[in-house]
């Protein structure tokens, strides 16, 4: 009779560890056997029955050595070699040192490393150890503080926008600063504020040589010529009109109010109107006190326009108001309310964002289109057929290139196909669909009642699997009750077993040489009959009156005799 191949053997990962001891034990086996030739015609041959029985007996011990380095009923994933780190990479469970240097990479590039760097005087002495750690790479700090000495020295507010700097001396030493927007030291009422255009202390502007009115001005009048200054102590009464196309400056009080230079009329005080009355621009008043304590601003008939290409922001010191003044539409510090409605566009385009309203309860904001996270590539999120429709691309760096795939998730609700849903009235089910491969959670996923599989009976509650209505696995005390028939694939033992006389523990097993199945115990009760079609026995012991003592024996049958 010939003899076969393992069947196993063919169906082992090349990868594995089984396979490398496996490999390994043959070739030993093979080569230390005599090889067939002239001399020796019944020596081994590859193929023969001989390699074939090495074969199975390799892969029998190999089994065994790989089975005890991967744990009892494990599959390879830990027992003796769980702690270490695999030359290919994977996933530690330890704590990692490198007392003596440490180097970090990737694509083959150093991007971080420890360091020792002595220091020595002139002599040559070393007197100090520097220890350190060096980044040739960038740094991307994924939290919004860095501490210095123990001390948060710089700390960024992502929402606000804001960076601060705090310590208590910051020493800038020979640093020359620049800015192209403002310093601003206390707050704006009562600091200083300083910018490219002004310079304010306590909310004033502060008046230097460049913008100083200095007033060395010649006057000149007529039927008079003042050759220098003309000072006049009391009042003065012109009659007729005054010209003055060199300058005027008209104050009151030692102080000069109003003053005329170029192009300009400067006024330096408050310029009062009474009710009813203010500016006029070509007969039409565009700026009038209607009320003791109202202002009305208006235009010709067109726009009313306000700044200019040389103004960089329009401050509000009060708010904007509705017509009736009941809603404050626009507060100084941003506060926005728009009673009516509010409607988003970019650049012309079509509408984006708008508020809607049908009663009390059923009042909201519309996103029209798309909603992104992050930037105008960044994550999206779309209103879809009754549902909502998350997108976002997957980066996968391939031949020196970045490729982004995009994927897409839809969450709605759907009436649902559950097996266990309500007979007695409709039933709905909140349902993700994705075109990706799997959904995963790096979370412990919970749920409360039972976690199911839709359109199956399958389900996991508290305590039971059910795989059917009768077929399930049910915790009890000290154990798990198993509803249905068992049927096992592999070995079935205790926590620990140890075959043979001295062994301990129990086990029901397969022979993966033989395929013979041995089953091991301290004891075997047989209640009524016990049937063997072969019967070995090590040792007998025989009492209640009788004693039988039989180094072998067989027995076709026993019968009880009365």
């Amino acid at each position: 009779m010939s003899v076969e191949l393992h069947p196993d053997i063919e169906a082992l990962d090349k990868s594995s560890l089984c396979y490398s001891i496996y490999s390994q034990l043959y070739h030993n086996f093979f080569n230390s056997q005599q090889k067939k030739d002239e001399e020796h015609p019944y020596g081994i041959v590859e193929g023969d029955d001989t390699s074939i029985r090495l074969k199975n007996t390799a892969y029998g011990f190999a089994s065994a050595i790989a089975g005890a380095v991967a744990g009892e009923g494990a599959s390879g994933g830990g027992g003796l070699m769980l702690e270490y780190l695999k030359k290919s990479g994977g996933d530690m469970t330890g704590l990692l040192r490198a007392q003596y240097g440490f180097e970090a990479g990737v694509r083959n590039t150093r991007i971080l490393e420890t360091y020792v760097q002595e220091q020595s005087d002139e002599e040559g002495v070393v007197t100090a150890v520097e220890y350190g750690v060096r980044l040739t790479g960038a740094l991307r700090v994924g939290g919004d503080s860095l501490y210095l000495g123990g001390r948060q020295v710089l700390r960024y507010d992502a929402d606000e926008g804001v960076a601060t700097l705090d310590a208590p001396t910051i020493d800038l030493r020979s640093a020359e600063i620049h800015s192209s927007g403002r310093l601003l030291f206390g707050d704006e009422e009562s600091g200083i504020v300083i910018s490219p255009t002004h310079l304010l202390v306590g909310g004033m502007q502060v008046y230097h040589q460049g913008n100083a009115n200095l007033g060395h001005v010649n006057w000149e009048m007529q039927d008079a010529t003042v050759r220098r200054d003309l000072a006049v102590s009391g009042n003065s009464a012109l009659k007729g009109d005054l010209e003055a196309l060199q300058g005027v400056s008209l104050g009151d009080d030692g102080k000069s109010l109003l003053t005329f230079s170029g192009e300009d009329v400067a006024l330096s005080g408050f310029l009062s109107f009474l009710d009813g009355y203010g500016i006029r621009i070509g007969g039409t008043p565009v700026l009038v006190r209607a009320d003791r304590d109202k202002i009305q601003l208006g235009s010709l008939g067109g726009d009313l326009l306000l700044g200019t290409d040389q103004t960089p922001k329009i401050r509000l010191f009060s708010g904007l108001s509705d017509l009736d003044g009941e809603c404050l539409m626009l507060s100084p510090y941003g506060k926005a309310c728009f009673p009516g409605s509010l409607t988003v566009r970019h650049n012309y385009g079509a509408e984006l964002l708008s508020s809607y309203r049908v009663d009390a309860s059923d009042e909201g904001i519309v996103i029209h289109k798309n909603l992104r996270l992050g930037s105008s590539g960044g994550f999206l999120i779309r209103g879809e057929n009754g549902g909502l429709a998350l997108s976002s691309p997957v980066a996968y760096d391939e031949a020196q290139s970045q490729v982004l795939i995009p994927r897409r998730t839809f969450l709605g609700h759907r009436s649902s196909t559950s097996l266990y849903a309500p007979q007695n009235r409709r039933s709905e089910s909140f349902f993700i669909t994705t075109d990706g491969d799997f959904i995963t959670v790096d979370t412990p996923l919970e749920a409360r009642g039972h976690i199911g599989i839709d359109g199956s009976y399958t389900r996991l509650t508290d305590g039971i699997l059910y795989l059917t209505e009768a077929l399930r696995l049910q915790a009890v005390t000290e154990g798990i009750k198993h509803y249905g028939n068992s049927f096992f694939k592999g070995a079935l033992s205790s926590e620990f077993f140890s075959s043979g006389f001295a062994g301990s523990g129990w086990a029901i097993q397969t022979n993966l040489t033989t395929g013979s199945v041995t089953a091991t115990f301290d004891e075997i009760v047989a209640r009524k009959k016990f049937r063997a079609y072969e019967f070995e026995v090590m040792k007998i012991n025989a009492t209640n009156g009788s004693l039988w003592v039989s180094d072998s024996c067989s027995g076709d049958q026993v019968e009880k005799i009365a």
